[in-house]
């Protein structure tokens, strides 16, 4: 099978390699759609730890190719994949809090992922999704889990002002989530006049250019802040618009060795809730079927569909003026 591995920071390699058999417990999986996202990008600049060679890709769903013995799926299925594999036992685990096992192992981070055209899979990780979904869809799972995530820490209750700054696809998921959970108002942040409009046909309902406009002129008191561009500025400009008394939630990665300086009296005196939020646990069942329900608006986030030919080039630049989400059909 054809696959790209990540052999070293910034070399990837596009190759032929023996494709897998699934013992008991695994399950083959047929790559329809792996979506390339920022972590991949920092992955492929040694800004966030990996193992090496690795295939890389863990937004990615398939159909089913071959399945091990005792397998409860069949072949054939379409089925997305949760590609964070944590032990189940530990107390983290038990209790809900799964991105934090020790144990934790990654597709397409720590083992082979979705860039390849087939992937062993354990079957814990395997959710069937509807049998008529756009397979493209199959993409955009992943990355609304995690955003579903950083929906349930803000625990918006309907009415709010809701401010998410990066117009990137975790921003742009996290507007249709906010519409969906009933905000009043909903303000997208960007400097890309392209994202910004897709922003007003999905669900927001303003838009701002923080480079013609004083941020902090036209956004103020706002009640929940998704900081989606992981950048220092955006960090920082979150503080500002939001609310005493609001909450700022940090979808956004930045490079992991990236530092700032914070006002901690600012903090405590407007009582400022600023919340990290990590990985999908427990979010994965969730963000499949709300694709698979069609209540989001997601080909218009599709800028470019490429095979494994095209990995390299869409890694080696940041993404084009304009584009949101691309994704790789091996």
């Amino acid at each position: 099978m054809r696959a790209v591995f990540l052999n070293a920071v910034n070399e990837l390699v596009a190759t032929q390699v023996s494709r897998p058999r699934p013992e008991a417990g695994e399950s083959l999986i047929r790559v329809l759609a792996c979506g390339i996202c920022g972590t991949d990008r920092h992955i492929y600049k040694g800004e966030y730890p990996s193992a090496k060679p690795v295939i890389l890709g863990h937004e990615f769903g398939g159909l089913i190719e071959e399945v091990g013995a005792g397998s409860k799926f069949s072949v054939g299925q379409l089925v997305s994949v949760d590609p964070n594999i944590v032990c189940g036992k530990c107390d983290d685990c038990i209790a809900g809090r799964t991105a934090f096992c020790p144990d934790l192992t990654a597709l397409g981070v720590n083992i082979n992922g979705g860039l390849a055209e087939f992937v062993l899979t354990p079957d814990s990780q395997i959710y069937p999704v509807r049998t008529d979904l756009n397979p493209l869809h199959l993409a955009f799972i992943e990355p609304l889990a995690c955003s579903i995530r950083g929906m349930d820490l803000a625990e918006l209750k309907g009415g709010e002002k809701v401010a998410v700054l990066g117009g990137g696809v975790i921003g742009l998921l996290v507007v249709q989530l906010a519409k969906l959970a009933g905000a009043s108002e909903i303000v997208l942040i960007t400097r890309q006049k392209f994202r910004r409009d897709v922003a007003l046909q999905i669900g927001a309902t303003k838009v701002v250019d923080p480079i013609s406009e004083k941020l902090a002129d036209v956004v103020k008191n706002m009640d929940v802040t998704f900081e989606c561009a992981g950048a220092i500025e955006t960090f920082k400009d979150a503080q500002v618009i939001t609310r005493r008394g609001g909450s700022v939630i940090v979808l956004g990665l930045t490079p992991a060795d990236v530092e700032l300086e914070i006002k901690p009296f600012s903090i405590v005196v407007n009582e400022l809730r600023i919340q990290g939020s990590y990985l999908n646990p427990l979010t994965q069942a969730r963000a499949a079927e709300l694709v698979g329900s069609g209540d989001l608006k997601l080909d218009i986030l599709i800028s470019k569909v490429v095979d494994l030919s095209g990995v390299q080039t869409i890694l080696d630049a940041p993404p084009a003026e304009g584009d949101i989400k691309y994704i790789v059909c091996p």
